[in-house]
């Protein structure tokens, strides 16, 4: 696939394709001697990962190091990132529910608690802002 249809694909720009290049994150599969750049399925795979591990909050430097590890298992790499954009869900329910009950109580001039009003910003109950924080959320 071409850079142009990369992009499109996932929705990333091509100055975004070419910077990932640019710092050994995504290399293409082939350069064509004109300078075009040419990614295979495997690439699209490592792109998904990036892609993923992104919307995750990882920086890139630490996308780079986790896809790059000779531990690195794509199937284990999914099945965590599944399991902490399923709590970042169930995290951003409760903060919507939370918004909700602040309307609420302003519409109805009532006082929330000062504990009510920052129940779900606690770290310790965060276990997406935990496995993030340690060892930047992959197990090694």
């Amino acid at each position: 696939m071409s850079i142009k249809e990369v992009a499109e694909l996932a929705g990333v720009s091509i100055r975004t394709l070419r910077h990932y290049d640019d710092n050994g994150l995504l290399k293409p599969a082939e350069v064509s001697p004109s300078g075009y750049r040419h990614y295979s399925e495997e690439n699209l795979k490592t792109l998904q990962q990036i892609l993923f591990f992104k919307e995750l909050g990882f920086p890139l430097q630490k996308i780079k190091e986790i896809i790059e590890s000779p531990s690195f298992d794509r199937l284990g790499a999914l099945e965590l990132q599944r399991h902490l954009l399923i709590e970042k869900q169930k995290r951003l329910a409760k903060m919507i529910a939370l918004i909700e009950k602040t309307i609420q109580s302003e519409k109805e001039g009532m006082e929330m608690s000062s504990e009510e009003k920052f129940a779900v910003f606690r770290f310790d109950n965060n276990p997406y802002e935990r496995g993030h924080a340690k060892n930047g959320g992959i197990r090694q």
